[in-house]
């Protein structure tokens, strides 16, 4: 999101591509933050469908059909630049039937969809190197990557003769009291700056990276679009504050490795005060690990369910994984409901597990 805002705010038409939406399905697609519209969606789908023997057609799945409108749509609308976020890894990913990404970007690799991408940090990367092709003019890595990732990103990009830029170093970055200092090699840029999240400073470094590689390339001429990303970013449901007295914050944190980070972060929010934990999880996630994490940092919890049918952790067995008595509630909201009756104005209540958890609290008031 960071990426798309800087290229927004340098003047071009940026088409985005992400997963999952939060409240409208039609999110995981727009151009300059305005999203498809149902008439275009409608007439890219049958745009398609009408390429498609009936056999094919029903053989595409829900993500692919959302890959391929998107790709579709894009095209039809002359987009400058796409930035597109894989859906599960990259060399099987529906995303990558593109012949070559301009830049291949890679967040922290973590143990995450393991089922499918493979059960150690090695096969996951591996999995996700496979967006690097020939033709692809840098690729770069988000720091703190383990050194295991860090070799094989380096052996395909090898193969594929495609520079490799490491994050770790771009930039020294300071946040406090929602203002942001980076000092980088070549300059240094102070911003007003809301999101929290330790994460985020990672995140941040690559981007500054790729921008330095767009100013290099002629693409951005200035530092100025990316002041003015950070004066504007937002970013729903990632540590995002959305009620004072007491403080509420929602975070869409869902395998061990969001944990940790959303941990450290309300650690360093935290300043004595108590945290309440509102839960939910998807069964197929590594949520004992979450739990041991989140109960370092709290010892009250409400439990829920996320808003997701087939694959919610029923609260009875997320209550399990508890020795000592346990809040339960039939919803989110119920859940949020239970901890502002139980919290004192200066408490601070924490909503994690999954998007599909926090997703009824967006624009909560």
């Amino acid at each position: 999101m960071m990426i798309k805002g800087v290229l927004e705010h340098a003047g071009y038409k940026v088409g985005y591509f992400n997963s999952p939406a939060l409240i409208d399905d039609r999110e995981q697609i727009s151009i300059n933050n305005i999203l498809i519209s149902r008439n275009d969606f409608v007439a890219t789908y049958y745009e398609i469908l009408n390429k498609l023997s009936p056999d094919e057609s029903t053989k595409i799945s829900v993500f692919e059909w959302w890959t391929l409108i998107m790709l579709v749509y894009f095209a039809n609308k002359k987009v400058d630049w796409a930035v597109i976020e894989c859906g599960l890894g990259g060399t099987d990913d529906a995303t990558n039937i593109i012949n070559a990404p301009e830049y291949a970007i890679f967040t922290h690799i973590a143990l995450d969809h393991i089922h499918i991408l493979g059960d150690t940090v090695e096969k996951i990367a591996k999995a996700k190197s496979g967006i690097i092709k020939y033709g692809t003019k840098a690729t770069i890595i988000a720091p703190l990557q383990q050194k295991a990732a860090v070799n094989i990103i380096k052996e395909k990009c090898s193969q594929a003769q495609v520079p490799l830029i490491l994050s770790d170093d771009i930039a020294k970055i300071k946040v406090h009291n929602r203002k942001i200092n980076i000092i980088a090699t070549d300059f240094t840029l102070e911003s007003s700056f809301s999101l929290l999240g330790e994460y985020q400073r990672e995140n941040l470094k690559t981007v500054i990276a790729l921008v330095k590689q767009l100013m290099r390339e002629k693409v951005l001429i200035s530092l100025m679009p990316l002041k003015q990303m950070l004066e504007t970013i937002k970013i729903p449901a990632r540590c995002e504050k959305i009620a004072s007295l007491p403080d509420v914050l929602i975070d869409g944190a869902h395998n061990p490795d969001a944990a940790y980070n959303l941990a450290q972060t309300i650690i360093n929010l935290r300043h004595g005060r108590r945290v309440i934990m509102i839960l939910g999880f998807l069964k197929d996630k590594n949520y004992q690990k979450m739990i041991q994490i989140y109960q370092e940092i709290s010892h009250d919890f409400i439990l829920t369910e996320p808003d997701h049918l087939q694959r919610k952790l029923p609260v009875a067995i997320l209550a399990q994984n508890f020795n000592n008595h346990v809040m339960q509630a039939v919803n989110v909201r119920s859940a949020l409901k239970i901890a502002r009756q139980n919290a004192k104005p200066d408490d601070l209540i924490v909503v994690t597990g999954s998007f599909y958890l926090v997703k009824d609290l967006i624009n909560d008031d």
